[in-house]
């Protein structure tokens, strides 16, 4: 791939792996390749997963010998036993890493999850270097009416049902990790139960009550409403839970409830569906600037601060750049996306009478509908760039560069104030930012997850950056010291 004149070519290898790329301009390239089971690897990289070497190639040159030494993937393997140290068999056992969403830091399955055989023995392969915290799940087949009271909570290596004391293990390419035994933690469960109602107060008969675990460990499991609209779900172990319920065919008309499950029954929850509310307004460019898209190519969001609760909204323009969505009660992130051009960014979003919620969220109503939204669209922009360096001066590309607001209260979920980009083929790293005051920090990403969007995350890396302040539709170069990476 070259980064000047983005040409991008693929290959396959023979059957003694040779390959050839030919007919490419001249220009600057790295060189890729991945295979199952195998990492995947760029030409001339310090470290797996790490940035490759840039090739030049002049016009007719034939480079050979750009060779690849792939290493395989890891494995972790293990037995996973009941309380009475029988084999636990058809366990699910997921390999899980924390990640920054636009709500909130949570645990997500990161590669391929295993499941125990007959003597309880799992093995989990296909796993990229990094680090992984390890949980079993002995999904209930209780969920739904059922008195059953015998559930297991999600257990972490090395035998918690406490997230926060699980033991990460750190897997190097090729490497097999044996022995990452666990024993189930039995709970007494509970039952939830209510009643279902749609928007005009008639039982949801036929529809199902979904629950899902806010950790994101037990998946999803439901129930179906009885023609009374009445449901009950047993079998639920303690946690965190949303239950969520929509009308059949009726996408836009649903209900969510937060619970939180202890050691009593929940009893009499409603959940009242309620119509998704209207927001309408238009999209106005900033003259002056590019030449405006098509509105066929914009896409107005309408986010919500915790997507699992709700659906976000979403519409493309009308050719007079009017749009009208459905989106639901709450506060709302107003954005709008702009396809095949980066000229474009949103400058403001006015609410009726005029006020500015661009950072703050639009106030949505329940069951109403919001008129005259403006989003303002401008193509100045306040960019920035640089480069890093280590201690011996040497300039780095395998590394993540960090800016973030130095206001602590535009630390928030889908903040503008916050960006994160990596030194390009030749060292440079480049950032779009609104005008404001800022930290900048760079390390490296061993992880290579590129989110950091925590308030405990961004204090810890405020103590090792620098400040700078950019104003609107000016540039500023930066040059970063390499610090060491945050604990997340």
């Amino acid at each position: 791939m070259s980064g000047t004149s983005r040409v991008n070519r693929a290959v396959l290898t023979d059957a003694n792996g040779r390959y050839e790329i030919s007919e490419l301009p001249a220009g600057r390239y790295t060189v890729t390749t991945n295979k199952t089971n195998y990492v995947r690897a760029s030409y001339g990289q310090q470290r797996a997963l790490g940035p490759g070497k840039p090739i030049d190639l002049a016009n007719a040159q034939i480079l050979a010998h750009i060779d690849f030494a792939l290493q395989r993937t890891g494995v972790i393997t293990g037995r996973i036993l009941d309380e009475l140290g029988d084999p636990a068999t058809d366990v699910q056992v997921t390999p899980m890493r924390y990640v920054i969403g636009s709500a909130e830091r949570r645990l997500q399955q990161t590669g391929p999850r295993g499941a125990t055989n007959d003597l309880g023995e799992y093995r989990i392969y296909g796993l990229a270097p990094g680090q992984y915290i390890i949980s079993a799940t002995l999904r209930n087949s209780n969920f739904g009416d059922s008195n059953d009271r015998t559930a297991y909570a999600p257990t972490f290596y090395p035998g918690t049902g406490n997230v926060a004391d699980a033991q990460r293990l750190m897997v190097a390419p090729g490497q097999t990790i044996a022995g990452i035994n666990l024993t189930l933690q039995p709970v007494e469960s509970v039952h939830i139960s209510g009643v279902a109602l749609d928007v005009q107060g008639r039982p949801m008969a036929g529809a199902y009550v979904n629950i899902m675990q806010r950790l994101g460990v037990l998946g999803i499991n439901g129930t179906q409403v009885k023609p009374d609209g009445k449901f009950s779900i047993g079998g639920v172990p303690p946690g965190e839970y949303m239950l969520r319920v929509s009308g059949p065919g009726q996408p836009d008309e649903y209900a969510t409830l937060d619970v939180t499950v202890t050691g009593s029954d929940i009893n009499d929850v409603q959940l009242l569906v309620v119509r998704a509310s209207t927001v309408r307004g238009r999209v106005v460019f900033e003259a002056g600037g590019a030449k405006p898209p098509a509105a066929s190519s914009l896409r107005v969001m309408a986010s919500p601060p915790n997507p699992m609760s709700a659906r976000p909204g979403s519409a493309v323009p009308k050719d007079d750049l009017t749009f009208e969505m459905k989106t639901a009660a709450g506060r709302a992130m107003i954005r709008v996306g702009v396809f095949g051009t980066g000229d474009w960014r949103v400058k403001r979003v006015l609410a009726p009478g005029g006020l500015d919620v661009t950072d703050s969220g639009l106030d949505v109503p329940a069951n109403a509908t919001v008129e005259d939204v403006v989003v303002e669209m401008t193509s100045h922009h306040s960019e920035v760039s640089g480069s890093v360096h280590d201690a011996a001066g040497e300039r780095v590309r395998d590394c993540v560069v960090v800016v973030f607001a130095q206001d602590p209260q535009r630390w928030t979920p889908m903040t503008r104030y916050y960006g994160t980009s990596r030194p390009d083929l030749n060292g440079v790293f480049h950032m779009r930012v609104p005008p404001g005051d800022y930290y900048a920090v760079a390390f490296e990403d061993p992880d290579n997850s590129g989110q950091f969007n925590d308030p405990d995350v961004l204090r810890q890396l405020r103590d090792r950056a620098i400040v700078f302040s950019i104003a609107d539709a000016k540039t500023r170069t930066l040059e970063l010291a390499l610090s060491v990476p945050p604990i997340y």
